[in-house]
């Protein structure tokens, strides 16, 4: 066989690989000629050049209809997949000239990383300097509800809730876990390792009902405060309110573990080495099916996923 390089980089056209495309996806000669243009006998020349070209042979021809070989096949899968990056590349350009005019609205839960986000961000304004990016707060329940609706692009936000996966497409970013936060001056900031008997005999403060931790949270505190507890807790869904009262009150608050480990370094809060997560799961990227995705959209969900990597322990 021969085995000289085929030098396909510089031989090979945008026309022959749309041809490929074509006859792989009709698998007639005529009507792939129909869709290409031309007549039968060019596209059988044309065919003949390419086979040519790739010095093998790509389809087995009969009198009604075409069927790839082994060869045929490999080279028609890599044509579909350069078709479909210029296809994105126009997107790209049509996106730099539209990017002022299509704002990218996307929904964040509080607990997401907000470091993660920020890196996201700053890589698509980098590329898309007039792309304008709205940021939404939300509950998980409203987010969802606001991307069925097309309010928002992108749905930043944990697994906990059931997704329509026939309508929505789900990219996971990186694990997430619950920490426990003291304030410096609280009894047990210097403790080396609490129980949760004992976590349960202080005030909280709690997130709104609704939310995937709360039900948890109360369930423990439930099964580990005795009868007649009367610490009183505070519920809030202000997590600049939270961090005040944990400043100046003896109180114990749940965050995501990257939240609290930015509020533990920045020396504003104490992180309690707290027996178990009360939820652990992954950080997803959400999006519609049938959205298809504008540059800055496509910008932001690779962002995410390149700085999710680039923030993974270890990495």
């Amino acid at each position: 066989m021969n085995r000289a390089p085929l030098d396909l980089q510089r031989k090979l056209t945008l026309k022959q690989l749309r041809l490929l495309g074509v006859l792989g996806e009709e698998l007639n000669l005529s009507r792939s000629a129909e869709r290409l243009h031309t007549t039968q006998p060019a596209l059988s020349r044309a065919l003949a050049q390419l086979e040519g070209v790739v010095r093998r042979p790509l389809f087995e021809r009969t009198t009604k209809r075409v069927v790839p070989t082994p060869a045929g096949l490999a080279l028609i899968q890599h044509a579909h997949r350069v078709l479909a990056q210029i296809d994105l590349a126009e997107q790209d350009l049509l996106g730099l000239q539209q990017s002022t005019h299509a704002p990218l609205v996307v929904g964040v839960l509080p607990v997401f990383s907000h470091e993660l986000l920020a890196a996201a961000v700053t890589r698509v304004r980098a590329v898309l300097p007039g792309a304008l990016l709205r940021i939404r707060m939300l509950d998980q329940v409203a987010l969802y509800e606001q991307l069925l609706d097309g309010g928002i692009d992108l749905m930043l936000a944990h697994a906990e809730i059931r997704v329509d996966l026939n309508r929505v497409e789900v990219r996971p970013l990186y694990e997430e876990h619950n920490a426990v936060l003291c304030g410096p001056q609280h009894r047990l900031a210097r403790r080396r390792r609490v129980g949760w008997a004992e976590l349960a005999r202080e005030a909280w403060v709690l997130p709104p009902q609704g939310t995937p931790l709360r039900p948890k949270l109360d369930r423990l505190l439930s099964v580990h405060r005795s009868p007649g507890h009367e610490t009183l807790d505070v519920e809030t869904d202000s997590s600049l309110l939270a961090m005040q009262l944990l400043r100046h009150a003896p109180l114990l608050w749940s965050i995501a573990s990257r939240l609290a480990a930015l509020l533990e370094t920045s020396g504003q809060l104490v992180r309690l080495n707290a027996p178990s997560d009360l939820v652990r799961g992954p950080i997803c990227c959400m999006k519609l099916h049938d959205r298809v995705p504008s540059t800055a959209m496509r910008l932001l969900m690779d962002g995410l996923e390149v700085a999710a990597r680039e923030q993974r322990p270890g990495a």
